[in-house]
């Protein structure tokens, strides 16, 4: 009966959950998921997605992410450049793991020993608290965050993996094939390892009177061919990843900043993270821009204050979890181990954003998962600490589901399209250059001429420079046979240093000064410049093309002899 009720309760939840998240299906394309998905080829003409499956998919050359690239491919191959079907799939893998979540959690009651009668209710509690939480409206609304939703799939299957299956050499060989497909999914799975050990210390390590070196070694005999397998898992994917790639680590960089400075920016970005968790509503953004330049500075009193409250969160859930096994400890424990290769420990030299919600993910799947673990404390288990906190629970739970379903009902509709995106962005960004540029190229991509053109004069008249921007009101003007406007676009981007900073920008300079040298009719400038432009890329057929048919209208014809 209780197996029936939940089951019930756990498939009424998905519905709710598929129900809210069913406009994506309609979804088009956003970010980079027009040159990953549409723009460019590669991983659906002949049999380039071979390369691109293990190495420069995008050109990213710190990406190893095969497993996923590769599905990807599978799902371009299946329906083609079309954003619907890949939207299907994002929902579907969403819907899987908040049935993992549901799983996991049952066996985490159980193995705590769970009063039977609050298990049909509380595992689906636990799904739509992860299903429904308003920082994962992200990682289901973009087609690129499926790197998230697989990773966050085969962690949560080794979890109940590992809690589920009792022969350990039959364990250990499972947990560790999974472990090596969810480091093939993103690299983020660096985390498993920490957050296994985790539920193996609270479920399977003895009882809180036992001392802390018999815990250790109890836990040890029950797992340690599973962590052993999981070592050599480790070692067979550097070794994979260091035979397509050519190196272990690529893309990190020494920051030039002092220790103490570092770990400012590490608690800031780590208690971002918790806000994210616990109300991500107030701030939530496709992007968090921040300059890195910020913490070398003079450290402002607050930066103390971060530090210390970081260090208190982190150090007493490691406390509580180790000397008093206790639950909220261990959440804790398991939201800092998920969001470790996210908190810019590992300086990477392309991340231009403090943090991002869909990095939240991992953490909040564990800590939902890890709810049935959680004890009354001790004053509850008087009758008027019960009388006076479950109703309180009931309306808090109860509010939490009306604000989380009211922000994706917000919210989702703003991921919709790469227009209603970046405007949402500019809402609470209005002078950063990522969203007035990408807000630009949507317009051009759309052939919204108009709208962009008139963007575009918002955009001239704020002094904050953005390189990409003026290209990209200077394509906008030469589209509309305007050259004049161009003009004053390409002079404003050749006054900000990232046209020298970036071939590829300086290519586009150039290509666009070329484009509009021939609509003024100054075709001997124009020359002059695509040579340059062509010199910077010698096999770009677009210039060369261009070059030709300069050439070409400069060509004039002989005189004809009476």
């Amino acid at each position: 009966m209780t197996y029936r009720r939940t089951y019930a309760l756990g498939a009424i939840a998905l519905l709710v959950i598929a129900f809210l998240y069913w406009p994506v299906i309609h979804f088009n394309f956003v970010w980079d998921d027009w040159q990953s998905f549409h723009d460019r080829p590669w991983l659906i003409e002949g049999d380039l997605w071979k390369h691109y499956i293990l190495r420069d998919f995008n050109y990213w050359e710190y990406y190893f992410r095969p497993l996923v690239v590769g599905f990807f491919a599978l799902q371009l191959h299946v329906f083609g450049s079309s954003p619907g079907p890949m939207h299907a799939i994002s929902l579907a893998l969403h819907l899987i793991d908040v049935a993992l979540v549901g799983v996991l959690a049952w066996r985490c009651a159980t193995q705590s020993q769970l009063d039977a009668a609050r298990k049909p209710w509380l595992v689906p509690l636990c799904m739509l608290l992860y299903g429904l939480h308003p920082a994962l409206i992200e990682t289901v609304a973009w087609i690129g965050c499926q790197f998230e939703l697989v990773l966050i799939l085969f962690v949560l299957l080794g979890l109940v993996a590992n809690i589920s299956i009792q022969k350990p050499w039959l364990r250990a060989g499972v947990v560790a094939m999974i472990f090596f497909l969810a480091a093939c999914s993103k690299e983020a799975a660096l985390s498993f390892p920490l957050l296994l050990a985790l539920f193996d210390w609270m479920l399977f390590s003895g009882g809180k009177n036992l001392r802390f070196i018999d815990s250790v070694m109890t836990t040890l005999r029950h797992n340690w061919r599973t962590y052993l397998g999981i070592a050599l898992s480790g070692i067979a994917y550097l070794a994979f990843r260091h035979w397509a790639l050519g190196a272990v680590t690529s893309n990190f960089y020494a920051p030039p900043a002092p220790p103490l400075a570092r770990v400012w920016e590490i608690s800031t970005v780590y208690l971002h993270y918790l806000q994210v968790i616990t109300w991500p509503i107030s701030s939530m953004s496709p992007i968090h821009p921040y300059e890195p330049q910020d913490f070398l500075g003079q450290m402002p009193p607050e930066s103390f204050l971060a530090i210390t409250l970081a260090l208190v969160v982190a150090g007493g859930g490691l406390y509580l979890t180790l000397a008093r096994k206790s639950s909220f400890g261990g959440m804790i424990v398991a939201a800092t181990a998920a969001l470790l290769p996210v908190l810019h420990i590992i300086p990477v030299e392309f991340e231009a954003n403090l943090y991002h919600e869909r990095y939240a993910s991992l953490a909040l799947a564990t800590i939902c998962a890890m709810v049935p673990m959680l004890r009354r404390p001790t004053w509850l288990k008087w009758r008027i600490g019960i009388l006076m906190t479950r109703p309180a629970a009931t309306i808090a739970v109860f509010f939490w589901f009306a604000f989380s379903i009211i922000g994706i009902r917000i919210v989702l509709p703003n991921w919709a399209n790469d227009v209603t995106l970046w405007t949402w962005v500019l809402s609470s960004h209005p002078h950063d250059p990522q969203p007035k540029s990408n807000l630009l190229f949507a317009y051009l991509k759309t052939k919204n001429y108009a709208a962009g053109r008139q963007f575009g004069d918002k955009v001239l008249a704020d002094p904050t420079p953005c390189t990409v921007c003026m290209l990209n009101i200077a394509q906008l003007a030469l589209l509309q046979h305007d050259p004049d406007r161009a003009a004053i676009a390409l002079e404003r981007a050749r006054n900000t240093r990232q046209i020298t900073a970036d071939k590829q920008t300086l290519r586009t300079y150039y290509l666009l000064t070329g484009q509009m040298l021939m609509q003024q009719g100054k075709k001997e400038d124009a020359q002059n410049v695509l040579r340059a432009a062509l010199s910077l890329t010698p096999e770009d057929t677009e210039i060369k093309e261009l070059l030709n048919i300069v050439l070409t209208q400069s060509v004039q014809p002989a005189p004809v002899r009476p």
